[in-house]
């Protein structure tokens, strides 16, 4: 047997092992009973220790070694292997696995309690374990080692070649260009509509939801779509990505947008070919990668007025309340700009805002700048500085996002990055398709997942993030097609 045949079959295995891990992941998120957490804690813990032994491995370093001098007469995909793998490896190599596992099943328990504690808005509840958590994310990023700050360890699992002072800079530049033009929308511009109140039926919304996950070409023979605390998406292997959502009886769109944006995870991951999958090559380029085609099919599709028009009879077959409404209408309507709580449910002009906020608490907790118990204070202190609003509990607050309960701290500058790049794409796309509206208007969006297969998806994770973007539009990423698209589509919206 080769080298690379070696390599490849001892990854295989290890990416199995992550599956299993990712199935009691799922179902600990999605049925699982609630006395059941401890000993599913174990069990992820167990099975993602066993992946995590096999990365850290001095076998897969020798493979790794051994294939490099095959490189050669290697394929691409088996050259971005060893590259990936190396990288993977030296990262990993810093981590004891005994620590890993601890980590692994305090977040775990961690998850579960943050759901209970967001339900019944009680930070105190969930306090102690997020305590242990950032503890154990400064000791990680310690181990890994960094250059400049310690968040830059944490940031380049998330976001390869990507540091915390080029983060802050992008992030402050939106911030600079978003305010005034919040404030100029807001001044000059003509309001929306608002959404009509009144009880919009769960069944009605979840039939909406598959029927927009079917449009833009989420299989289901390969997929499921179940319901969490948190919407998310999953890839368990080729032929298995599900995604799940959370409903709101008091409006219908923030589930359809849900959809929406998971499904566009779901579209990357289904587009990704078997084979990169067992090469450990599945995943995305980066997180700010996937959160672009999440983002793209969410915003940039969603909540254009073509989708409207078509889309409309469709939301109006379900709710006879909005039969008279324009699309036009609806389209302003879904694009309304108002500083709000909630990041999953921002709209596009301010979500970047609940971004930069995120990243500075983040930076700060690493520093030590800022301690678990001060986080609800700092966080309603936060929200009325970037955003004029005051959460009136932490369920709104401190506790609304999943992820901290996860570790997954450097994670969130992947949604705004993931901003960027979609619009950046988008740019692109229009281009290469210039009949994209058309087809839009008439729900036909087999082209669009066509040129994200061809573009995108079908490298899977064999470029790193800034390659990628260079090889899509041939440039690197910049705001500036973000903001071109947001001053274009809001002076339709507001009618400036």
């Amino acid at each position: 047997m080769s080298a690379l045949a070696e390599l490849k079959s001892y990854v295989a295995e290890m990416v199995e092992l992550q599956a299993a891990a990712a199935i009691a992941h799922w179902d600990a998120r999605t049925y699982m009973p609630e006395r059941g957490v401890e000993t599913r804690a174990k069990v992820v813990g167990r099975l993602s220790r066993l992946a995590f032994e096999r990365v850290v491995s001095p076998k897969f370093g020798e493979l790794l070694a051994a294939a490099e001098k095959e490189l050669p007469n290697a394929s691409e995909a088996e050259r971005a292997m060893v590259r990936m793998g190396k990288r993977d490896h030296e990262r990993a190599r810093a981590i004891p696995p005994d620590f890993y596992q601890r980590f692994v099943e305090l977040c775990t328990k961690a998850e579960s309690v943050w759901e209970k504690a967001k339900a019944e808005a009680n930070f105190a509840l969930f306090r102690p374990y997020l305590a242990e958590i950032v503890d154990m994310v400064r000791e990680m990023a310690r181990l890994i080692g960094y250059k400049e700050h310690p968040y830059d360890a944490l940031l380049e699992e998330y976001e390869p070649g990507m540091t915390t002072r080029e983060v802050a800079g992008i992030l402050g530049g939106l911030r600079e260009r978003l305010v005034p033009f919040v404030r100029e929308l807001q001044e000059r511009g003509t309001p929306p509509p608002p959404i009509p109140a009144g009880r919009y039926r769960l069944p009605s919304q979840k039939a909406l939801c598959t029927e927009v996950l079917k449009a833009i070409g989420y299989d289901f023979s390969a997929g499921r779509l179940d319901e969490s605390a948190h919407p998310f998406t999953i890839g368990l292997g080729p032929g298995d990505t599900r995604v799940t959502n959370r409903y709101n009886e008091a409006e219908p769109f923030s589930a359809l947008y849900g959809a929406l944006h998971e499904g566009g995870h779901a579209l990357y991951d289904q587009g990704i070919p078997p084979e990169l999958y067992w090469m450990g090559l599945a995943g995305g380029a980066s997180y700010g990668i996937h959160e672009s085609q999440s983002r793209f099919w969410e915003n940039q599709i969603g909540r254009s007025l073509a989708f409207w028009e078509f889309f409309k009879p469709r939301l109006a077959r379900r709710f006879r309340g909005f039969a008279r409404t324009s699309p036009e209408t609806i389209f302003r309507m879904v694009n309304k700009v108002e500083p709000s709580l909630i990041r999953v449910e921002a709209d596009e002009v301010t979500y970047n805002l609940h971004i930069c906020l995120r990243f500075e608490l983040e930076v700060e907790l690493l520093e030590g700048r800022l301690k678990v118990e001060d986080l609800p204070e700092r966080w309603n202190a936060a929200m009325k500085a970037y955003l004029g609003v005051v959460p009136p509990d932490d369920a709104k607050g401190v506790l609304q996002d999943v992820h901290w309960s996860g570790g997954a701290f450097g994670y969130f500058p992947s949604y705004a990055l993931g901003n960027l790049y979609a619009a950046q794409f988008m740019e692109k796309l229009q281009e290469a398709q210039p009949n994209l509206w058309d087809e839009v208007r008439k729900g036909q969006f087999q082209n669009v997942l066509s040129w994200l297969r061809q573009n995108i998806h079908r490298y899977g994770r064999m470029y790193f993030p800034e390659e990628l973007c260079q090889k899509v539009t041939g440039e690197k990423l910049s705001p500036e097609p973000f903001l071109r698209y947001l001053r274009e589509k809001y002076a339709l919206v507001y009618r400036l």
